[in-house]
């Protein structure tokens, strides 16, 4: 497989958003998680009080500025209200800069080659304009302040399937999305012998989360879970019209709660 060929820019941080956009090949690799803090909705502020959670939202990153693959922006795939879609990073970086922090996580294991970037970016492409699935937005709330007991029920283990050999879900929690397009990507090529075995355990994202586990609960992996998760490197933060770097969840907050102004 190909080697990730991305090297670090030499620019000193703070950097404005404009300069890690024009420059975002140097900063930014594809499969990167983007996590989003919205400061202007109820649903954004119910999601993350419910979670008590930075983040209301979750992305990845689909492409970085390439002559070769011929893409000029920085592109994210999520799951909106409208569905499965592609969104310019511009859109919540520059253009909702008042309304959105940002900060960025990254898988960082030796198998993680570019061929695996575009490997993830490709399979969760494949549902385009799928749902948002506010039903489950809504369970996963309520199971939130629901309490936890011994009487839960579990789908009996025969029924239970490797996830590549199930039916995919076609609608997403944005989050659970993130998590579901790892997962069902990397046991493809676990399957195809281009990555060692362990990578599956590497992207399990939400606590107690098994590879063949059903596509709901994969579904209701949060932006907490994104957010708190040790096998996602912190990488940036973004509020006020500046990129800093940062090396862990406290950083990211003493960004976000400071007083810088775009």
């Amino acid at each position: 497989m190909k080697a990730n060929g991305n090297s670090p820019s030499p620019a000193r941080f703070p950097v404005p958003v404009r300069h890690f956009l024009l420059h975002a090949h140097q900063y930014l690799q594809r499969g990167d998680v983007v996590l989003l803090k919205g400061r202007a909705s109820l649903f954004s502020w119910a999601v993350r009080w419910w979670t008590r959670s930075e983040f209301s939202h979750a992305a990845l990153v689909f492409s970085v500025p390439s002559t070769e693959d011929g893409f000029e922006k920085t592109f994210l795939i999520e799951a909106s209200i409208d569905g499965v879609d592609i969104t310019d990073l511009r859109h919540y970086a520059r253009d909702l800069s008042l309304i959105y922090d940002i900060a960025i996580k990254r898988c960082e294991q030796p198998w993680m080659t570019v061929d695996v970037q575009r490997s993830i970016r490709g399979h969760m492409l494949n549902y385009i304009k799928a749902n948002y699935d506010y039903w489950t937005v809504l369970g996963f709330i309520r199971r939130l302040t629901a309490r936890r007991s011994g009487n839960d029920r579990n789908s009996p283990e025969g029924q239970r399937k490797a996830l590549w050999r199930r039916r995919p879900p076609t609608s997403f929690v944005c989050s659970g999305f993130v998590q579901y397009g790892f997962l069902a990507a990397i046991s493809r090529l676990i399957q195809t012998h281009e990555i060692p075995r362990e990578a599956m355990e590497q992207v399990l994202f939400k606590p107690g989360l098994r590879p063949d586990a059903p596509p709901e609960e994969i579904l209701g992996t949060s932006p907490e879970d994104l957010a708190t998760t040790q096998r996602l490197s912190w990488k940036y933060a973004i509020r006020g019209g500046k990129v800093y770097q940062v090396g862990s969840y406290e950083q990211v907050r003493e960004v976000f709660r400071s007083n810088a102004q775009p």
